[in-house]
């Protein structure tokens, strides 16, 4: 599961049970003061849950801004992998973080060629989480172990 994390919404997206496409899911919107870092108690954790229980997923990716567009360092990384960290914690499910890099640029780009422009105020969110899942399923090389020690050996897919 690729997860476009934000203070206001998350992106989801998911891989097929070859972990060959990726495809946007659902945009949950959060609730609390907009804040990075996961709060007790957030709805988006019991619909994260849900989502991950019903696809059977493995593990998640989540997408880190580690630098600005001026390339930067973001200040505000640590945060995204505390929050990271802690879904997958509440989840029950290794994490893998990557560069979100340019995932919202890119999303822009795929609503854009599909006709998407006259709907410019719909979230891209989604579109953004399928986009890091994608680069992570092309992606030949490995990941390196996950965050956290939550492998189960079930063989459960995405």
């Amino acid at each position: 599961m690729g997860l476009d994390w934000g203070g206001r919404r998350v992106g989801v997206a998911l891989s097929d049970p070859s972990r060959t496409l990726a495809r946007p899911l659902v945009v949950l919107r959060r609730t609390g003061s907009g804040e990075i870092p996961l709060s007790e108690g957030e709805e988006v954790v019991a619909a994260l849950l849900n989502l991950a229980l019903l696809h059977e997923v493995s593990g998640l990716v989540f997408g880190v801004p580690y630098y600005h567009l001026s390339g930067d360092p973001n200040p505000h990384a640590p945060l995204f992998r505390l929050a990271g960290e802690a879904l997958a914690c509440a989840l029950s499910l290794p994490v893998f973080f990557v560069d979100e890099g340019q995932s919202s640029e890119a999303a822009r780009e795929i609503r854009n060629a599909y006709g998407g422009s006259r709907r410019r105020r719909d979230p891209l969110d989604h579109l953004a989480a399928a986009t890091l899942l994608q680069g992570v399923l092309d992606s030949r090389e490995t990941l390196g172990d996950p965050v956290g020690s939550w492998a189960n050996g079930s063989g459960r897919g995405r």
